[in-house]
């Protein structure tokens, strides 16, 4: 665990996990989550074998795990969240990198790849939200309020988003509940906000990078039209469906998530 000051004064939280990987990755976390829901990834990495010549390092936006809470909604933006990376990286001094996104840090990553080109390879987006943003309906601005006073109904939306979730494991429990409870209350509401109207689709279609956008076969909380449109704005964009998958193969089925990744990466 380790903590970044970027220009604006923001501290961004970072982790990283020597010699896991053929060349150095860096993971961006969807919205009400952090840096632990890769650890079912360290963890199948590590049983692999250790030593490998690049780093896996995961970084959590504003208002998530460690880093700063915002201060203001004006702070929540797709852009802020992106900036804060890439100075992140810069600062590591490690480019060219690659980069793997999972839902709302899908999209983040998409557009670090047009904001620094020099400082990635390629990048693989598991379930992004699309370059349009979403639109969430006045139910679900609702429920976001309402699970900011209530972790038993934060438990049960994040739950739901993870296909056959076992709601009694401890990994869920402890973790998965308590970091969706924290991050909701902090900038979870605000995301959705700053999702609302968003379209970067031009940004995006200078970017050469390879890059890979796989969707869930079962994700029922993202678009997969929007996935297909996403791959298609980037001139060496691929898009596949991962069968037996909801919107979170990281977590459902981590060892089948590191051998898509690592075939498209390495």
């Amino acid at each position: 665990m380790a903590l970044f000051k970027t220009a604006q004064e923001i501290n961004i939280n970072y982790d990283v996990f020597p010699g896991l990987l053929s060349s150095t990755t860096f993971f961006i976390h969807g919205n009400l989550a952090s840096n632990c829901w890769w650890m079912p990834t360290v963890e199948i990495l590590k049983s692999q074998g250790k030593g490998l010549a690049g780093d896996m390092i995961c970084g959590e936006f504003r208002g998530c795990g460690g880093s700063s809470v915002p201060q203001s909604e004006d702070e929540v933006t797709m852009k802020n969240f992106a900036d804060d990376f890439v100075q992140l990286i810069r600062s590591l001094k490690l480019a060219p990198i690659n980069l793997v996104g999972h839902s709302t840090g899908g999209l983040i990553a998409a557009m670090m790849l047009a904001q620094a080109p020099e400082l990635f390879n390629k990048a693989f987006l598991l379930d992004p939200v699309g370059a349009e943003g979403v639109k969430f309906d006045t139910a679900m601005i609702q429920a976001f309020e309402a699970m900011k006073v209530d972790k038993n109904l934060t438990g049960i939306v994040i739950g739901s988003t993870i296909l056959n979730n076992n709601a009694n494991s401890s990994f869920f429990k402890d973790i998965i509940v308590e970091d969706a409870f924290k991050g909701v209350k902090a900038v979870g509401h605000l995301v959705l906000k700053a999702l609302d109207g968003l379209d970067v689709r031009e940004s995006l279609k200078n970017s050469n990078h390879p890059v890979m956008v796989m969707h869930g076969e079962h994700d029922v909380l993202l678009s997969k039209t929007e996935s297909e449109k996403l791959a298609k704005l980037f001139k060496n964009g691929k898009f596949e469906t991962l069968e037996g998958c909801g919107h979170c193969a990281n977590v459902e089925n981590p060892a089948l998530f590191v051998k898509k990744f690592s075939q498209f990466l390495y």
